[in-house]
């Protein structure tokens, strides 16, 4: 979750902004012990969890904007650290990175009505996401014809190429890789009437919640304001693209009221259904994270409804979310499994099931996210 923004003023705001709603530091290990703790706190919901690494970094240096480490870990392999914040280890970063990339693909495939629709060489942007890991996976595709890759830091960039092993996504010709601000840039290409088939925005968190309850808000922010979302929304209208976004874990109460008030405001812009999914990750706090599929049209004539009665009310008297089982805007799964097999690298985490059933969520987070008694058709 590497961020793609420009601080407004100090070099130190920026520093805050890796820090979101965690408090993340590294415990230090004495000079006998090869092992120490990368320790993550939730203070909002009195939460805790650490991974133990070896002592001795892989690497470890400051850009202009935030402290740099890679360590190994036994298990989780190779583990990318910023401001003593955990972005990502070798070993779960497929399960978000896979999810980010080839949902908003495969859902912009499986909705094309024709074949002509399916050669249409595709135009992608991705906003964040330093690591090259989404960049990567968006290659698997024979459709992308072109990859605008937004990033700020470019020693993030530069230490991924060293120690990632998916690192050479950035020597393929379809990359263009852009070093600076990702809002910056996605308002200069709306201004400028350019067009994307997907848009991946893997930025780090808006804000952070202090000890006292205060919300710090982060530059970060700017990312999930409705003029920043109106302009992806430009970018994507002309070929009814697909916008995937970062979205939370539902299991912090200050993140789910934004994964609410995040979804209205897609809504209200006019992205269709936007709908919110979950990936297991167990490196991430609370083991979830989540992100926003929206599609930039209406998609009124192609509601999916229950087979049955029982099937729409759960056959209990339980008053579900929605009254459509169905949760996906017209989607062709089958198309979806057919565009998979094709894929040119294979996946460790995502398959077409779990994309389709990323959508289900617990009750009460449904309930909240789309309203008791809402239908998220």
């Amino acid at each position: 979750l590497i961020s793609p923004i420009m601080p407004p003023k100090l070099p130190l705001l920026f520093i805050a902004l890796l820090q979101i709603i965690l408090s993340c530091r590294v415990q230090h290990a004495s000079a006998a012990d090869t092992t120490k703790q990368i320790v993550e706190e939730e203070d909002e919901i009195g939460y805790i969890q650490s991974l133990i690494v070896d002592t001795q970094m892989i690497a470890s240096l400051d850009s202009p904007f935030q402290h740099i480490e890679v360590y190994n870990s036994d298990h989780y392999g190779k583990v990318f650290v910023l401001d003593d914040c955990l972005q990502l280890t070798e070993r779960d970063a497929p399960h978000y990175n896979e999810m980010m990339a080839h949902v908003p693909m495969m859902e912009y495939l499986a909705r094309r009505t024709n074949d002509d629709d399916l050669r249409e060489p595709m135009r992608v942007l991705v906003v964040g996401g330093g690591d090259g890991y989404v960049v990567s996976e968006l290659l698997k595709y024979p459709h992308v014809a072109s990859i605008d890759h937004v990033e700020l830091d470019e020693e993030v960039i530069n230490v991924s190429k060293t120690h990632f092993k998916w690192a050479d996504a950035w020597n393929d010709e379809r990359v263009n890789l852009v070093i600076g601000d990702g809002a910056t840039f996605v308002k200069d290409q709306a201004e400028k009437g350019r067009s994307y088939h997907v848009i991946v925005q893997d930025a780090s968190d808006p804000f952070w919640l202090d000890e006292d309850g205060s919300v710090t808000t982060l530059p970060s922010s700017v990312l999930y304001d409705a003029s920043h979302f109106e302009s992806l929304y430009k970018l994507l209208q002309p070929k009814e693209g697909v916008l995937m976004i970062q979205a939370e874990t539902y299991n912090i109460p200050s993140n789910l009221e934004s994964i609410r008030k995040w979804r209205n405001v897609l809504e209200d812009i006019g992205f269709e259904t936007p709908r919110y999914g979950s990936i297991s990750i167990g490196t991430y706090p609370t083991g979830q994270i989540g992100f926003f599929a929206a599609h930039a049209r209406d998609g009124k004539e192609e509601e999916k409804v229950c087979k049955s009665d029982d099937a729409c009310d759960g056959g209990s008297g339980n008053s579900l979310t929605h009254d459509k089982i169905d949760t996906s805007p017209g989607i062709n799964w089958n198309r979806v499994l057919s565009q998979f097999n094709e894929l040119s690298g294979k996946t460790l985490y995502y398959h077409p099931r779990i994309h389709r059933s990323s959508f289900d969520l617990p009750l009460w987070v449904e309930e909240t996210i789309y309203g008791k008694g809402a239908d998220m058709m």
